[in-house]
């Protein structure tokens, strides 16, 4: 379900939001190696300043934070490091940080990446504030000239923001060389300042989730000549690049003249949606049928993440999609997310080791052309698959089976089945799992009922059958919930002094049957079943103030720290600053719904069903 990993720090395998279609892996935020200055590089009491950058550096967005709380020396120190990302994913943190930061100008120099979310549509489990996102223009206009080193924006509005902010940012942020926006209903203008851009290194223009729709067979919309020759003609250092729509239903682009593209330093690439036309042909046309696209991928050597979304509709996908290219193609391709059709045509299969086929349902009826594709990828470590379990009394053995044995050496599995997916199917494929010895993460996406057992004792269930796992990911899926997400959790093993497992650490979130949302994090005794004496819960209450966690401290309004999707968020409403870093380490959303690999947020989507892990 989820998942934008996948937003966009390195159009890679990371990612924004996601439907039920794809779930994205984001990539850890990333931190710039320089960030304490020559003038404060002095020892801090007895610890040399270079010995404090390195310890820095492999600490989680939160322990930075806590961090620099300690003393006012440390914190001048790490200010850089603070606000190297800053992600504001919900009105009422952009509200907040961006006030804050027009008072504060000197924070501003600091923040590299920057990504807002006003009224942020994919919020879950509750909805987000209203704001007015022409006063979200206003404010980062004000605070422009101060954002000296800010190399990467990220729009991600209802709709495209006010023209005079992409003039702004184009005039007086020198720095600025990756730029992502989505759009909504608004049509295009194509004088836009949006395509005035020059030299940029990555792009990204996507329509967003949640437009509705019901057309077949969109028209797909053309994209103004001026968009075309800033990409074609005035950034020829292109790195990243994504043209897609997340709403296929309603609003898609025509991008075929990507093929006139040529970018040599070209390394991610996101396109779609690709699928059937009102003929039952598939398109776009000239790439899909006239080999167009296999034409541009050999000539872009140096590209190492593919991923083309696909929306079938309410029809399967045809046997086979044709895509002729050449044998010494695509020679560095290690991530690949689309359909087992054109896996079957990469040159280096050996060569891919992160594989997502969650654009349409794998049944068993394909087994026989899916198996052997997966048996020739030697180098697989992370997978991500969606079935349909359609009896879930039959013995599903052989099913499981046939996929776990093609790909032995997984360390990333996530099983996606919307279908009910009971506790005797669970236990069938939990059996199989001892064909994967090196597996630590495991991340199950089912249909829910209400009759089903609760999402910690289904986690404590594959812990105990496999207690290699250092970390579960559960996700419930509902049609008729926000998001078509119902509640989710995320275990993480726990260590002892003797590197044995001693408890698990649980976070969950959801929409129950009766009252409001909750979020809780307690931890579990590793009997699987034992509650610890100091187990934490919250929940929120209507309005009032959220409750986070810092380390075992709650704090209304405070830091978060969540495990599924890896995401951790600095909220400092109150007192400090408000920073929002987040970085991905496990799951963000099913379905890479809107995620571009390479913005400061990623967790790209292709599917119709939406899924976003959202701001507490």
């Amino acid at each position: 379900m989820h998942q934008h990993e996948q937003t966009r720090d390195s159009i890679t395998k990371s990612t924004r939001r996601r439907s039920l279609k794809t779930l994205f892996q984001l990539p850890l935020s990333s931190r710039s190696p320089d960030f304490i200055s020559a003038s404060t590089a002095e020892a801090v009491g007895s610890i040399p300043a270079d010995i404090v950058r390195e310890i820095v550096d492999l600490l989680t967005p939160a322990d930075v934070l806590n961090m620099s709380l300690t003393s006012k020396h440390l914190r001048s120190m790490l200010l850089p490091a603070l606000y190297d990302t800053v992600i504001l994913k919900s009105s009422r943190t952009c509200k907040i940080t961006l006030q804050m930061l027009a008072q504060n100008r000197h924070l501003c120099g600091f923040i590299r990446k920057l990504a807002v979310r006003p009224n942020y549509y994919l919020s879950w489990p509750r909805p987000d504030e209203p704001l007015d996102e022409g006063w979200v223009v206003d404010m980062i206009k004000e605070i422009a000239d101060g954002l000296t080193s800010m190399h990467t924006f990220d729009w991600d509005g209802l709709e495209l923001p006010k023209d005079c902010l992409w003039e702004t940012l184009r005039l007086r942020c020198p720095q600025l060389k990756s730029v992502f926006s989505n759009v909504g209903h608004w049509a295009l203008n194509p004088n836009s300042s949006l395509f005035k851009f020059r030299g940029l290194t990555s792009f990204s223009l996507i329509v967003r989730h949640g437009l509705g729709g019901s057309e077949l067979f969109p028209v797909p919309e053309d994209l103004p000549p001026q968009f075309w020759d800033m990409l074609l003609n005035h950034c020829p250092d292109l790195q990243e690049l994504a043209i897609c729509s997340f709403s296929s239903s309603s609003r898609v682009f025509d991008f075929e003249r990507i093929a006139e593209g040529n970018w040599a330093r070209l390394h991610t690439l996101t396109l779609g949606s690709f699928g059937y036309q009102s003929d039952f042909s598939l398109g776009p046309n000239s790439l899909i049928n006239e080999t167009a696209l296999c034409r541009f991928l050999e000539t872009h050597r140096e590209l190492k993440y593919i991923r083309f979304l696909w929306n079938f509709k309410r029809w399967m996908s045809p046997d086979v999609i044709p895509m002729p290219i050449a044998p010494t193609a695509l020679p560095v391709l290690d991530t690949f997310i689309g359909v087992y059709q054109q896996l079957a045509e990469l040159p280096h299969p050996g060569k891919v080791e992160t594989l997502d086929l969650t654009c349409e349902p794998i049944y068993e009826t394909r087994l026989g052309a899916v198996c052997p594709l997966l048996s020739k990828l030697t180098a697989l470590t992370s997978l991500d698959i969606w079935t349909h379990v359609f009896d879930p009394h039959r013995d599903h053995t052989p099913f499981f089976t046939a996929i776990l044995a093609a790909c032995p050496n997984l360390t990333d599995f996530h099983f996606m089945c919307t279908t009910s997916f009971t506790v005797k199917p669970l236990k069938q494929l939990l059996a199989q799992l001892y064909r994967l010895p090196a597996l630590k993460r495991f991340s199950l996406t089912k249909g829910h009922k209400y009759l089903d057992e609760s999402m910690l004792s289904t986690a404590m269930r594959i812990l105990k059958h496999t207690p290699a796992l250092r970390q579960v990911n559960i996700r419930w899926a509902r049609e008729q919930c926000p998001n078509h997400l119902k509640q989710e959790g995320s275990y993480d093993v726990v260590l002892g002094k003797d590197a044995r497992p001693e408890s698990v650490a649980v976070v969950e979130r959801g929409i129950p049957l009766f009252g409001r949302p909750f979020c809780r994090r307690f931890k579990v005794g590793i009997d699987f079943g034992r509650y610890e004496a100091d187990e934490e819960r919250r929940e929120w209450k209507g309005k009032g103030k959220r409750a986070s966690w810092v380390g075992g401290a709650s704090f209304g309004g405070g830091f978060r720290s969540k495990g599924f999707g890896g995401d951790r968020s600095v909220d400092l409403a109150d007192a400090s600053p408000a920073v929002e870093a987040m970085s991905v380490g496990a799951f963000d959303a099913i379905s890479s719904a809107d995620s571009i690999p390479g913005s400061p947020d990623s967790s790209a989507s292709s599917g119709s069903f939406a899924f976003s892990s959202g701001t507490v």
